[in-house]
């Protein structure tokens, strides 16, 4: 967190982050704004921590056990755990900056960053769940992997259930127990946090983009986008363009600086 503070909610719960806090979301945790999100500026980097397994050196387990699930990783990182906030902080500049070797510098920052987590024991061994519980873990990570790779096409409550294995209804009641939302409302978030991504990241026309994360009325793409956003689409491309003009501004003057 860059500045202000920001409610996030993640799996069943929320987390409250400050300036300097950081936290680290798996890949297979529902996330996203709180009703009352704050006012906020944060940085977020994706990796996949496979590819760390598949080029590190090291013969340590730790990355091995995260990957498998053996154990849990602490969400929050509070600002005062000053080892890691630096190493975050490196990694950001050395993202945002993208000099030569940057990519390899990026990815030796990253087995850093795990190594203190472990140093300074930000994990939990995770208990065996009963058998039901890790079955029914395993459909809805069934459904989360469908959602993801058929966003964009037109998905029905039915096809959910049936990639679940479990009947409409009873589905509906376990994806909001597991997940804190309804599967039409997870679904709802997941399209508009895709065109977030296409809105920062493309110049293509809002149309297209409500399009291809699967929204064929533009209205109600419009109406989701301000619900989980709080703004319209236009007014998050704008914001974001001005944030990053700012960032690629300082970034400069930084440089000047050391010149």
């Amino acid at each position: 967190i860059l500045s202000g503070s920001y409610n996030l909610f993640l799996g069943d719960h929320e987390i409250v982050l400050n300036k300097g806090d950081s936290c680290i979301i798996p890949g297979k945790i529902v996330h996203g704004d709180a009703p009352e999100k704050g006012a906020s500026k944060y940085e977020s980097a994706v990796f996949d921590i496979e590819l760390l397994r598949q080029h590190g050196f090291s013969p340590d387990s730790f990355i091995n056990d995260i990957i498998l699930e053996n154990i849990s990783l602490q969400n929050y990182i509070p600002a005062e755990q000053k080892d890691i906030f630096c190493t975050i902080e490196f990694l950001f500049d050395t993202i945002r900056e993208q000099r030569e070797g940057w990519d390899i510098i990026a990815s030796g920052a990253l087995i850093v960053f795990f190594g203190l987590l472990k140093k300074n024991h930000f994990y939990s061994e995770k208990k065996i769940l009963p058998a039901q519980k890790r079955a029914r873990n395993k459909k809805l990570d069934i459904v989360l992997d469908f959602i993801k790779k058929n966003y964009g096409n037109d998905i029905s409550l039915e096809q959910l259930s049936v990639a679940a294995g479990f009947s409409p209804k009873y589905f509906c009641r376990v994806f909001k127990e597991m997940t804190g939302r309804s599967p039409v409302e997870y679904l709802n978030w997941f399209r508009i946090s895709r065109s977030c991504a296409l809105l920062r990241e493309s110049n293509d026309k809002l149309l297209n983009i409500a399009q291809k994360c699967g929204f064929k009325d533009f209205s109600y793409f419009i109406k989701m986008f301000h619900r989980y956003k709080g703004m319209t689409p236009l007014k998050y491309r704008n914001m974001e363009l001005k944030a990053n003009k700012a960032s690629e501004t300082e970034s400069t003057q930084k440089e000047n600086k050391i010149c």
